[in-house]
């Protein structure tokens, strides 16, 4: 056949394979051009073969028909264009760019083909370039939605998000129901916080069409920037139920589900996005958060160490670890975590945050206050950072810049800070009225969330079922002041349950705390949920929260109402500011009548001291040599055995002056750690004082500590926040106390302590009056000695240290309780 011949037959077969692919008939078609081309290279086969084979989406073998064109007519705009859309469909925008502007130069004005140039720029991450495109573009076809759509994702790239939202405006201007545009624009929304602009953009989306699954997460994300968990959770739930498969919207409904609280739920999720992308460094660490919410301490460490393990760079998870770490109480272990945590991301608060965190319960002050600082440098306004280095600083004793923090501090609160954690302010100079407004913010943050547990009726014998919430069942101040109350009440007419949420340190303590109830249930590892369903379960009629807000304290399980009435008792000497808190226990001289209104709880008093104590606390025989604990052999030994964060300067203004006018007199303190010595003793030369006159006890077991109270004077109290259990080891140990009363409870209870003890005499209502005794009695040895004789003799006849009437007071009052707060109080 000669060559004229063969390109009438492969015009013929072109011809047919046209004809094909008009039919449908696409194996055909595809076997007609290639018998074509065989027999005749031609560059219109060439470009109807590859329209067909990019109709087929095959994009690599299109690409080299539209390559073997462009040989045979390297002019060609068709074979240019065709190239272009081949080799950009394969992710090859670079390539494709030359061959769309070889088809503008030749075909200036056809508005698609700047389009997919503006595209394939914005793909090389050219928006400056992809702009001018676009904008070229609409010039030629300014109705098309899809280019103002396209201009308006340059626009956001370029940071220029007001131009943007003026680009998709005009995208839906020329089409309402431009699904993109419209999930864009709500995405613009509410990263501006205009959330509820987002929302109507979202159900306008998901009116348009249920089935388009990015509405729904636009509803959904929307919702959870406002905070309306049911809604974020339900909308994301059924994006994920339109597309099961896909990581992100399973992400999404994870963190709804963990912001509702619904934590299980959330741990489930985010082990789904896990299966889906098995690699997702942020769904695994957000999983181990949930864990760790859950007390699942065990699975979190599991989790965190896989992820470090595949991504030893990622900072968020050493920062979880370090958490985790920081809970399971192994602080050195994370504070080397935390460590590399911020060295991954030193511009990251939240590293620097949990690094003091961790820092503070190793006891290593330095390194605690060191990181707070950093975290104030990074963000000034952030309250708890403050109000932790306040702590911390007080911890240290270093006073240096303290009023000024102090007053920050209080200034505010004053303005309505949150964040503000209400413990530490109880050694600050606040007033009742602070405390309660701190407390009140600190309860709804603590209790945000936090639903409601059911509670089953449970059959029982006709005793009043008491639960003791606290996490201080071990060797710890709280326990050595219950343990005598628990074993003396009376198990005819109280049914009493401990329930445990700290560690089981295995001391003699725990093991006689376990015994001295009926039921001892350990909750540490459970969840605060079921927790509180546990607590249910058993139908606690009265629960008595021992912890308030002090460390490791178990609010969220309060806040789900487990029990009938709850109680605020011991462990926190203010109020609790929770609408889940009904009683808070006092006496006459912590909460004076008048004062109520200062206290969210109602005011239940003792007839006598609040505190509990337990006259089994065993003194050991041995008493150390002065020159055992450091003391010089003669002079007047005035001390105080409270923890350092209780001192203030003003106080030991006070101590200062005593040493001066007391000559040969000795200040013993505690001090467990070093830093503390070396401070006191700095501020104590700066005030005239040798340093040598301070003398540090260090920590010694219970017994031996109160026998080295034989070798002390008197015991000088501190203020705003009195001696609490070292009051009253001082007074079962032989030790006179003197107090200063307070304008909180925090600062009233030694001198309710003395009163109870029958030594009133001793409590002082100015800073003035409390030298003047101290200096009085130090000069006035039998006086001091008449005091400790009636203190001797109080120890068995008097009220304070008597087990067995405070067990019936106590119990009087949750009678009083039950009948109050409930109308079948008299059915027990």
């Amino acid at each position: 056949m000669d060559l004229p011949e063969t390109a009438e037959r492969a015009a013929a077969l072109h011809r047919q394979a046209v004809a094909a692919q008009r039919e449908g008939r696409v194996r055909d078609a595809v076997a007609l051009f290639q018998q074509a081309l065989a027999l005749h290279k031609d560059a219109d086969i060439y470009l109807d073969f590859g329209s067909l084979l990019a109709g087929l989406s095959q994009w690599g073998p299109a690409g080299a028909v539209y390559s073997a064109a462009l040989k045979l007519a390297p002019d060609s705009p068709d074979a240019h264009y065709g190239l272009a859309l081949s080799l950009h469909a394969q992710g090859r925008p670079a390539e494709a760019e030359p061959h769309y502007r070889a088809v503008l130069a030749a075909c200036p004005g056809v508005g698609e083909v700047w389009n997919n140039l503006g595209v394939a720029l914005q793909d090389q991450g050219r928006p400056g370039a992809a702009e001018t495109a676009y904008r070229e573009a609409l010039r030629h076809r300014p109705e098309d939605a899809g280019t103002w759509k396209n201009l308006a994702v340059a626009l956001d790239a370029l940071g220029r998000t007001a131009e943007a939202e003026s680009a998709y405006r005009a995208a839906l201007a020329r089409n309402p129901e431009h699904a993109v545009s419209l999930n864009n624009l709500g995405g613009l929304a509410l990263a501006a916080g205009r959330r509820d602009e987002a929302w109507r953009i979202g159900r306008r989306m998901a009116a348009l069409n249920p089935a388009d699954r990015h509405g729904w997460m636009l509803l959904g994300n929307a919702a959870h920037a406002a905070g309306r968990w049911a809604e974020a959770v339900r909308a994301n739930a059924l994006a994920v139920r339109l597309a099961p498969d896909d990581p992100a919207l399973r992400h999404n409904l994870a963190n709804a589900l963990s912001a509702a609280g619904r934590r299980e739920e959330a741990v489930a999720e985010y082990r789904a996005v896990l299966g889906l992308q098995p690699d997702s460094a942020t769904a695994a660490v957000d999983l181990a958060v949930e864990l760790l919410g859950l007390h699942d301490t065990t699975g979190a460490l599991a989790v965190l160490r896989g992820v470090i393990g595949r991504h030893p760079e990622h900072g968020a998870a050493w920062r979880i670890l370090g958490q985790t770490l920081t809970g399971a109480l192994r602080p050195d272990a994370a504070l080397d975590a935390l460590r590399r945590a911020v060295a991954l991301d030193p511009g990251g608060q939240a590293g620097w945050e949990d690094l003091a965190a961790a820092a503070t319960l190793a006891d290593r002050i330095a390194p605690s206050i060191e990181a707070l600082r950093r975290v104030r440098r990074l963000s000034p306004a952030y309250n708890p950072a403050l109000a932790q280095l306040v702590q911390q600083q007080r911890h240290a004793c270093d006073w240096r810049d303290l009023p000024a923090l102090e007053s920050d501090l209080i200034g505010r609160l004053r303005a309505g800070a949150l964040g503000v954690p209400p413990f530490g302010l109880l050694a600050v100079d606040t007033t009742p009225a602070d405390q309660r407004a701190a407390a009140e913010r600190w309860a709804r943050q603590k209790a945000r969330g936090v639903s409601a547990v059911a509670r089953p009726a449970v059959p029982g014998d006709r005793r009043l079922r008491i639960g003791y919430l606290s996490a201080d069942f071990h060797e710890h101040a709280t326990a050595y002041l219950m343990a005598e109350l628990l074993e003396r009440h009376d198990r005819t007419r109280f049914a009493v349950t401990a329930y445990s949420t700290g560690i089981d340190d295995g001391s003699p303590m725990r093991r006689r705390l376990s015994a001295a109830v009926e039921r001892f249930v350990d909750l540490r590892d459970r969840s605060d949920r079921d927790a509180a369903q546990a607590i249910a379960a058993d139908g606690i009629d009265i629960l008595v929260d021992l912890k308030g807000y002090t460390a490791f304290a178990r609010t969220a399980i309060l806040a789900a109402r487990p029990a009938l009435v709850q109680v605020n008792w011991l462990g926190y000497p203010g109020t609790l500011g929770a609408d889940f808190i009904d009683v808070i226990l006092a006496d006459a001289v912590t909460i004076p009548p008048g004062e109520e209104g200062f206290y969210s709880e109602a005011v239940v008093r003792l007839p006598h001291c609040y505190q509990p104590n337990d006259r089994h606390r065993a003194i050991a025989e041995r008493t150390p040599s002065r020159t055992d604990c450091g003391l010089p052999e003669d002079g007047f030994v005035f001390c105080c055995f409270n923890s350092p964060y209780k001192l203030t300067p003003v106080v030991f203004d006070v101590w200062t002056r005593l040493l001066c006018a007391v000559p040969g007199s000795v200040l013993w303190l505690y001090a467990g750690n070093p830093l503390v010595a070396g401070n006191l003793r700095r501020e104590a030369a700066a005030r005239g004082v040798a340093p040598e006159r301070l003398v540090f006890a260090p920590p010694r077991p219970l017994a031996e500590h109160l026998a080295r109270h034989r070798l002390a004077d008197l015991f000088l109290d501190t203020l705003p926040y009195n001696a609490h259990t070292t009051a009253s080891d001082a007074l079962w140990a032989g030790l006179p106390v003197v107090t200063c009363r307070g304008a909180t409870f925090a600062g009233r209870v030694a001198a309710s302590l003395l009163d109870t003890v029958g030594l009133p005499e001793l409590v002082t209502d100015s800073l003035a009056a409390y030298a003047a005794l101290a200096l009085d009695l130090a000069g006035d040895p039998q006086r001091l000695a008449g005091l400790k004789a009636r203190l001797a003799l109080a120890r068995t006849a008097g009220p304070l240290f008597d087990g067995d009437r405070f067990a019936r007071d106590l119990e009087d009052a949750y009678r009083a309780i039950w009948r109050q707060f409930t109308a079948a109080g008299d059915a027990r």
